[in-house]
């Protein structure tokens, strides 16, 4: 994968060099997938880490935990809700110019690797805007990874394959390659694990063929997930707790929260969606 190294100047002023940006914007178009190390703090990512680590205890000690890799979804509320994490200024300087004007903030979950899960099969978590196409149709959605741990083979790093968002064969019925494809892709484009540090952010055009390998220790390993989309793009919603409403504002970036009276019950409502409907 490659890496963009930001400067601490940057990122402490938020204000992206054109020559980053670009760089960035290349490797999610080559690859679909860039790393940006060290633009997120640590100690926001230490904040949420240690309540996450404690939500998994909670509901383990109830028998209400869900494992094979359904995330723990952090808590959408006050104190836990950081700016560098879910309005991160390196990250939408990339995005913008790659999911246009109004672009949405549209999921805010979580990928959990709890000890002893098998290993996911390749997928892709969204298809071809339209399939079969002679040309790869646009970027429609990114995912940012936040790993709140150290990310390596041991815990349950991603296996990812570089350039498979080009593939045009993917489709809506489609996004688990089968064996034959695969092969191909390993011939010319062997998969490798997305491994990270405290303080990475990773954007990964949605389309690209991905899996969770096994976490081999015995302590859980939670990375934020977060989802971007066009504006035109069909909305999925997250629930939010009301008296947050402020913080989810920015001159360049939409959302789609839905905004729901304190205590929000997070831990039960999956991957981040409403129960209604948007529209």
């Amino acid at each position: 994968m490659q890496t963009i190294y930001i400067s601490s100047k940057e990122i402490s002023s938020g204000v992206m060099s054109s020559k980053h940006i670009d760089a960035a914007i290349e490797a999610l178009r080559e690859d679909g997938v860039v790393v940006l190390p060290g633009v997120v703090s640590i100690e926001d990512i230490d904040c949420l880490r240690e309540k996450m680590l404690d939500d998994i205890s909670t509901l383990e000690g109830s028998n209400g935990i869900v494992h094979d890799w359904h995330g723990v979804r952090p808590p959408p509320f006050h104190p836990y809700l950081f700016k560098d994490v879910l309005y991160n200024e390196m990250a939408i300087a990339v995005m913008h110019p790659l999911l246009g004007k109004d672009f949405v903030l549209d999921s805010y979950g979580s990928n959990t690797a709890f000890p002893g899960d098998a290993q996911q099969g390749f997928h892709s978590d969204t298809q071809q805007l339209w399939p079969n196409l002679d040309v790869v149709p646009p970027l429609h959605c990114i995912v940012v990874n936040i790993p709140l741990v150290e990310v390596d083979e041991s815990n349950g790093a991603t296996k990812i394959w570089r350039g498979t968002h080009k593939d045009i064969r993917i489709h809506a019925d489609n996004r688990q390659p089968i064996s034959e494809i695969i092969k191909e892709w390993e011939g010319k484009q062997p998969a490798e694990c997305m491994c990270t540090r405290k303080g990475d952010l990773v954007l990964r055009d949605m389309r690209v063929w991905h899996c969770g390998m096994p976490n081999f220790t015995d302590t859980p390993r939670p990375m934020l997930a977060i989802i971007y989309r066009c504006a035109w793009s069909p909305l999925n919603g997250f629930h939010a707790e009301k008296g947050c409403e402020g913080f989810f504002t920015h001159p360049i970036l939409q959302n789609s929260a839905v905004f729901v009276e304190a205590p929000i019950d997070y831990l039960h409502q999956g991957h981040s969606r409403p129960f209604r409907p948007l529209f």
